[in-house]
Formats: C-alpha cells, sequence, structure tokens
C-alpha cells in the first residue's frame, strides 16, 4: 500500500472547544497555537516528573531508546524518552489528558487513538538542532491524517530554540529531502524551503500547547541560551489511518470515542510511574 501525503481539511460543523477561526486556520497554514492546557500547578506537576525521568536515564543511559540517546549517544539523553507511554503510566495518563483531546477532537473527530509520544528536550547550551522535516514522511502511516500535540513543560522562544513552523507546507505533498548532519536530532532534512512562507517561531508558555498535521514542514534550532526548552509531542490519529506495520499498533491506545478498526489495538496501560 502507498502512503497517501493528501491533507484532508477539518470539517467539522459544530466544534466543541476550537472556534472556526482557529480550524480554519488549521486548515490553511497546518497548525493552531497556543492553546491553553494545563494549569501552572499541574504543569509543575509535569515538569517534576519529567525532571524525575531526566535524572533515572542519565544515571542509567541503558534504560532510555539507543536511536535517540540510550547506551552509546550520552550527548543527546536527553532525547532518549521515545514511546516510554507504553513503559510509564505518567505519559500514559497524559495522553488521555481532557485539556488536550478536547481540542484533537474538533480537528480530526471523536474517535481517536493515540499512538506514539516523545519529550523534546534542548538542554541549556544544547548542540543539536532538528532539521525541517515532515513526521509523515518518518511514519508507516496512511492516509497522512496523523495531528500532534506539542506539550510545553517550559515557557519556549526564539532564544532557547523554539519550533518553527513553515505555513501552508502542508498542502504540498510529499516534499523531497536528504540526510541531515549529525548535530540534528533527525536524520531528514527537507532540501529547500525558500519555496515556503517565513518560518512561524511556536513560542509557548509551560502548560500551553499547540497542534500540527503531520504534513507540516518544521524544525527547530539549537538552544544557545542559559534556558532549558521541553516539550512532549503526543501523536494523535483517527481509526481510518491504516499502520503499514504492526508495531504502530503495539504502541496504540483508544484515547476518545469509540474505536473499532480492526488495524489497531487498544493495549494494556503500565502500571509503572518511573524507570
Amino acid at each position: 500500500m502507498e502512503k497517501d501525503y493528501t491533507f484532508y481539511p477539518t470539517r467539522t460543523e459544530s466544534p466543541g472547544f476550537l472556534s472556526s477561526a482557529q480550524i480554519e486556520h488549521f486548515n490553511q497554514h497546518g497548525f493552531i497555537s497556543p492553546i491553553q492546557g494545563f494549569s501552572e500547578e499541574k504543569i509543575n506537576k509535569q515538569q517534576q516528573y519529567f525532571d524525575k525521568l531526566l535524572q533515572q536515564i542519565s544515571d542509567a543511559s541503558e534504560k532510555g531508546d539507543t536511536q535517540f540517546g540510550g547506551v552509546d549517544k550520552r550527548d543527546s539523553i536527553q532525547y532518549s524518552l521515545n514511546c516510554y507511554h507504553t513503559k510509564l503510566r505518567g505519559i500514559w495518563e497524559t495522553m488521555y489528558a481532557e485539556p488536550l483531546l478536547r481540542a484533537v477532537r474538533d480537528l480530526i473527530g471523536d474517535d481517536v487513538v493515540a499512538w506514539a509520544t516523545h519529550y523534546f528536550c534542548k538542554l541549556p547550551g544544547d548542540g543539536k538542532a532538528v532539521s525541517f522535516h515532515q513526521d509523515a514522511s518518518y511514519w508507516g502511516l496512511t492516509p497522512a491524517k496523523t495531528v500532534t500535540v506539542w506539550l510545553a513543560l517550559d515557557d519556549t522562544d526564539e532564544e532557547n530554540g523554539a519550533m518553527q513552523f513553515l505555513p501552508g507546507s502542508h498542502k504540498a505533498g510529499h516534499i523531497p529531502w536528504k540526510e541531515s548532519s549529525e548535530e540534528s536530532v533527525l536524520n531528514q532534512q527537507i532540501k529547500d524551503i525558500s519555496m515556503f512562507d517565513k518560518p512561524f517561531s511556536n513560542n509557548l508558555k509551560a502548560g500551553e500547547y499547540s497542534l500540527h498535521s503531520s504534513l507540516l514542514v518544521h524544525g527547530s534550532p539549537k538552544n544557545q541560551s542559559s534556558r532549558r526548552r521541553c516539550g512532549l509531542t503526543i501523536r494523535y490519529a483517527p481509526q481510518d489511518v491504516v499502520p503499514l506495520s504492526p508495531n504502530y499498533s503495539k504502541m496504540s491506545f483508544f484515547v476518545s470515542g469509540n474505536v473499532t478498526a480492526p488495524h489497531w489495538q487498544d493495549n494494556v496501560p503500565p502500571s509503572e510511574y518511573f524507570l
């Protein structure tokens, strides 16, 4: 089965949380930002939880994802908590948070599958960038209807390496890319971004979040400041999205509505909060 890189606009007629203007912005530009998510008290708990996990990974790198900083990539250990919603209940619980799901449902419908998470943490003076890329280019899913929540655990802005969106790039289909340098967290880099509009800096306060299409070109520069920049990504898809590998359904959970698609499974929730 070939991957479908078509952007399908949201057609929600009676949104329950987002405004019609926000939905139109998503359709035209590929993202919505900022959206208020968690209170100061709740995001502080999220920060403390991540701090504990980061300390655990730092003390025992073999517990991290080897692709993103475990064992043999000590300089990238802060990126190694990838898809740990299958192992850690604290992340699993965040996937079900109503302040996030109420916006996601307005974009992709009531029946929602969550299938991936990843902390993207740029430490002060972090030497890693995230090259401009499309999420859908990495994933064996079709069609490309996944929506990402990017939840800010820290205040994020141009100074500490905020994510940048290229508005409207989600309408361009699959965009050619090349291998990125070793200074990038990910290995794909869009060859030419000059055809797109000026980047939008996704500046967020801790507790706010953004939503973006898996087709939207985005990336982030190095964090050359003295402040950390951490965010949790959560990937949500409607049930008509088909995984091209069983590995995706091994990580999926039915977080909203009545998912009946046979190509997804509602996995057993993790019980442990820490590694």
